[in-house]
C-alpha cells in the first residue's frame, strides 16, 4: 500500500495555488495557521547537538513553513508527493539557491540530496495515514539515521474527536481524518527507535492536532 491510498495529492498547479490562497482564509483557520507557526518555531528551537543546519520539510505543501525555516537559518530539502506543490514551493521569489525541492514519497527512502539532513518537519500528514504500518514506515523515513523530528498527529483525546465523528455521521460520510490514541502513537514511535521529548496541543481540549518533538532513544 502506497501513500496515495491515504492521501490525495494535487496533480495540477492551478489547483494547488487555489488551495494556497483559500485554505487559511477564514478567521479560525488564520488563528490555527498562526498557532502552528508558533509551535513549529518553538520546537525547532529545541537544542540538538547533532543539528547540522539542514532540515527536511515533508510534506512541504506550497511552502507555508519555508519563511520560518529560512528565518531560523536552515538549509531546506523540501519534498511532497504532489509535483504541483513542489513546483509552487520552488517557484517562490525567495527560494534560496542552496535549497532544493523535489517530488518524494514519505514511504520510500529520501532522495540523496536530503539524506544528510539532521532534522525533519512533518506537518499535517499523519492524520491521513490510517494504517499503523504506514505510519511506522513514514516515521522510519523521517528518522533516517538519527534525525530529530518536529511533527503533528491528531490525538483522539479531545472534544475535536467527538465533534468530528458526530458531524460526519450526520452527513452520512466516513471520517477521513485519522485520530490516533496517544498510547498507539507512542508505541509506533518506539518501534522505530524514537522517543517523545516534547508534546504540545494546538488548542488543548478543543483541537485534536498535537505537536511532538521526537529524537533517537
Amino acid at each position: 500500500m502506497q501513500q496515495a491510498d491515504s492521501t490525495r495529492p494535487f496533480k495540477r498547479e492551478d489547483a494547488g495555488r487555489r488551495y494556497a490562497k483559500t485554505r487559511y482564509s477564514g478567521v479560525f483557520q488564520r488563528l490555527v495557521a498562526w498557532r502552528e507557526q508558533r509551535l513549529a518555531k518553538r520546537l525547532l528551537a529545541y537544542p540538538w547537538a547533532d543539528c547540522n543546519g539542514h532540515i527536511v520539510d515533508l510534506p512541504c505543501g506550497y511552502g507555508r513553513f519555508y519563511p520560518l525555516l529560512k528565518q531560523m537559518d536552515f538549509k531546506v530539502s523540501a519534498m511532497d508527493q504532489s509535483q504541483a506543490m513542489v513546483d509552487i514551493y520552488s517557484d517562490q521569489d525567495r527560494f534560496d539557491a542552496a535549497d532544493h525541492a523535489e517530488r518524494a514519497d514519505v514511504l520510500e527512502p529520501l532522495p540523496p540530496q536530503a539524506a544528510p539532513a539532521r532534522r525533519a518537519l512533518c506537518v499535517r500528514l499523519f492524520q491521513h495515514l490510517h494504517h499503523p504500518e504506514l505510519r511506522v514506515r513514514a516515521l522510519q523515513t523521517l528518522a533516517g539515521e538519527g534525525r530529530q523530528i518536529v511533527m503533528t498527529y491528531y490525538d483522539d483525546g479531545s472534544l475535536h474527536y467527538w465533534t468530528k465523528r458526530a458531524a460526519m455521521r450526520l452527513k452520512g460520510k466516513k471520517v477521513r481524518v485519522k485520530m490516533i490514541p496517544r498510547a498507539a502513537f507512542e508505541s509506533e514511535v518506539e518501534q522505530v527507535g524514537l522517543r517523545v521529548l516534547k508534546r504540545v496541543k494546538l488548542f488543548p481540549g478543543i483541537h485534536a492536532q498535537t505537536w511532538v518533538l521526537l529524537a533517537p532513544r
